[in-house]
């Protein structure tokens, strides 16, 4: 993962806290502001989930912290102090695969063909197809946009009550209460587990133009909390209901979840980088880095951006699509900011949304 310095803006044309890849880094001289959201204490909860087909994880649990969420202290000031977060890489690192042969591409008219899941449980299909040629053009650099409601600012507390921010996106579920992340945003071993004083803010612009939302549940794989395997950096936030009864997904809208797409895709990314409060995007093609992890190459992806949505099919409004990865996995998500990756989305993850799915 690499190390950033710089902070995000603060919306007043100052530099504040930057986003992690990728973690940010908050400062802790807020004042207490009123909850947009309803908080309550965190629940331990543990649902498995065999997975047959797949011996990396043949228990899928819902690893949950139980300190309370306190998203009242989440300030402007606050927000706008957050740096990226050195995240260190326990894990070995995976080698590369010899690029040989194509990817054959899915029929775009089957859900079998990406294992699209919304409500129901996830498709079962083939292992990652064969990976692709990376391009032999330039790689394209990333530019700003207005962004997008439903990706966002993930702000939460390390141990040492240093302040911290990945990217996190609102994902399809039955109850619309999910969120995908970085498993590494919400769990790490150097921090003694899981992070505190958790709050998304979806829609991020150095404020909160969709409230603040704090989770009741996190669910990660337990090989990323035992070992911190790179092919399991994905994070699940099941997030409680406003203070009115809404849920996030009724406010932002979400986007959908595919499992087993293939390399080759074209994807967009929409991220917070470090110092700037406006979010950035770039669309290029995803090669294969190897059989567990995707490759991504834009310019301009530093600290902040763990946890970027790798969105396919995406609308015409440009604000909806399906999310085939997010930063992270490898060097956790990549140790400059011209090359990203993510843990590919095949079964392993496919059974921790069933998972978060059920959690809800």
């Amino acid at each position: 993962m690499r190390n950033a310095r710089h902070r995000l803006g603060d919306g007043q044309g100052q530099q504040g806290p930057s986003l992690g890849r990728r973690t940010a880094t908050i400062g802790l001289s807020a004042v207490a502001t009123l909850a947009t959201v309803a908080t309550g204490a965190l629940i331990a909860v543990t649902v498995s989930a065999t997975h047959k087909d797949d011996p990396k994880t043949s228990q899928v649990a819902a690893a949950v912290d139980s300190a309370p969420p306190t998203a009242s202290t989440w300030t402007p000031s606050r927000m706008a102090a957050a740096t990226p977060l050195a995240t260190p890489t326990t894990a070995p690192d995976p080698s590369p695969i010899p690029i040989e042969a194509t990817a054959p591409s899915p029929d775009p008219r089957s859900d079998a063909a990406t294992g699209t899941v919304t409500s129901s449980a996830p498709a079962t299909v083939a292992d990652p197809p064969a990976s692709v040629p990376p391009s032999k053009k330039t790689p394209p650099t990333s530019r700003t946009f207005s962004g997008t409601p439903t990706v966002g600012v993930l702000f939460f507390t390390d141990k040492s009550a240093a302040d911290h921010y990945c990217t996190a996106t609102v994902v399809h579920s039955t109850a619309g209460d999910l969120a995908i992340t970085a498993a590494h945003c919400v769990y790490s071993d150097a921090d003694d587990g899981y992070m505190d004083d958790i709050a998304f803010v979806p829609g991020y612009n150095g404020g909160s133009p969709y409230g603040q939302w704090t989770p009741s549940k996190i669910v990660v794989a337990p090989g990323w909390t035992s070992s911190a395997d790179p092919d399991l950096d994905v994070g699940f936030l099941v997030l409680a209901k406003s203070s009115s009864g809404a849920t996030i997904e009724s406010v932002t809208g979400a986007d959908q979840v595919a499992f087993n797409a293939g390399f080759g895709q074209p994807v967009t990314i929409p991220a917070y980088p470090q110092g700037s409060d406006t979010p950035i995007t770039c669309t290029n093609t995803t090669s294969a880095f190897n059989a567990t992890q995707t490759e991504f190459d834009c310019g301009g992806y530093p600290g902040g951006t763990s946890g970027g949505p790798f969105l396919i099919n995406v609308d015409s409004t440009g604000n909806q699509g399906t999310v085939i990865g997010v930063i992270g996995g490898y060097q956790t998500g990549g140790d400059t900011p011209a090359i990203s990756y993510s843990a590919y989305f095949g079964n392993d993850i496919a059974a921790l949304y069933k998972t978060a799915v059920a959690a809800g």
